[in-house]
């Protein structure tokens, strides 16, 4: 077990094009952080470099005490669980989890007792004797963490494990992931191109985009107060509504206006927005703060716009209706027992407590 520290990483390719930027971050011993961003943001790349697959163009990594740039990666006490499983066709369940134990030469107790005691935690005991064609993809990447458990490493590296399994199966194994970190108390490095698999497993959220870390926090922070837009539309489902409009003075009041939209700020944002007057921003509010008039606890003229219903996705539970106006589509996550029907009006009340607003240009929060 053991802290990894980033200080100042870049990896560029022909000095030119970079992958990642001056990435600064700090794991915490024990601690399960998920590295989350669009296809190309850098989360692998980043991943690799600790595990020492990429070599580091600048900055320092560490793992523990020791400065790990120029240690090859069998000696980085790190194991890593791969997309695609990576086991030996031709070797059954139990010596593809001995085989890197058999490289170390271990001895054949201590071998037989380990892979025996992580088969136990994983629940593939029964597969031991089996080859890898003989098992489904979820019993393929147990195979694959329990390879990983064995090694017993300071640091348990995960890059998109899941990415090969159906959507039942996907859920399964992230329960099982989180429930194999409390009972291991180990540091955890995990990548996914899905936010979903963000919020439910990690200690910390590090958010990336281009090669560059846009926001680090746990998961109700990066939900609820994201740093700008891009963290913003990244994380949810669906992602946050986003309006292009003004700040103006009504007296003592500001509203946020657009073709079709005029909004009451509340007294707290009155405050935050007061230097914004007249200027351009970009208002972003969550699917499942903008309600039904009929069902809403607090509808007044100010918060309220009309809209007409385009598409209604029916989810079970709740359903999201695709709706639009004069100046913007968006999407409300209402109650799946309401009676809509594309084409008609409706009224919608914004919360606007929990609205937040963007700067264009840069797209920081001018809020949070």
């Amino acid at each position: 077990m053991a802290k990894v520290s980033l200080n100042n990483i870049s990896k560029t390719y022909d000095e030119k094009e970079y992958a990642v930027l001056n990435c600064n971050l700090e794991i915490e011993d024990r601690e399960f952080v998920v590295l989350v961003g669009p296809s190309g943001c850098g989360k692998s790349t980043t991943l690799r470099m600790v595990a020492g697959l990429e070599s580091v163009s600048s900055g320092e990594i560490m793992i523990g005490d020791m400065v790990v740039n120029h240690i090859p990666p069998k000696d980085r006490d790190i194991a890593m669980v791969f997309q695609n499983y990576a086991l030996y066709p031709h070797m059954t369940v139990f010596d593809n989890m001995a085989f890197g134990l058999k490289l170390r030469r271990f001895s054949k107790n201590e071998i037989s007792e380990r892979v025996l005691h992580a088969a136990k935690i994983l629940n593939i005991e029964p597969f031991l004797h089996r080859k890898p064609r003989e098992l489904s993809g979820g019993e393929r990447q147990r195979v694959a963490v329990g390879r990983a458990i064995v090694r017993k490493p300071q640091v348990f590296l995960f890059d998109e494990p899941l990415s090969n399994l159906d959507a039942k199966m996907r859920v399964q194994m992230r329960t099982e992931i989180s429930r194999l970190h409390k009972r291991l108390q180990t540091t955890m490095i995990y990548v996914t191109h899905d936010q979903v698999e963000a919020m439910t497993m990690g200690d910390r959220i590090v958010v990336m985009n281009k090669g560059e870390i846009q926001q680090v926090a746990d998961p109700l922070t990066i939900y609820e107060h994201p740093r700008n837009l891009f963290v913003a539309g990244f994380i949810g489902s669906p992602p946050m509504n986003f309006f292009s409009g003004k700040i103006i003075s009504a007296g003592s009041i500001l509203q946020f206006v657009i073709k079709g939209m005029s909004l009451q700020l509340t007294h707290e944002m009155n405050k935050k927005m007061h230097s914004y007057i007249n200027q351009e921003v970009i208002m972003g509010i969550r699917p499942e703060k903008i309600y039904d008039k009929l069902f809403a606890k607090t509808a007044t003229d100010t918060n309220t716009i009309t809209a007409s219903v385009e598409v209604v996705e029916q989810m079970g539970s709740e359903m999201f209706t695709y709706l639009k106006n004069e100046s913007a589509d968006f999407v409300a996550r209402l109650d799946a027992h309401e009676q809509l029907e594309p084409g008609q009006d409706m009224e919608l009340v914004f919360d606007m407590s929990k609205c937040h607003f963007f700067e264009p240009g840069t797209g920081i929060n001018l809020v949070d």
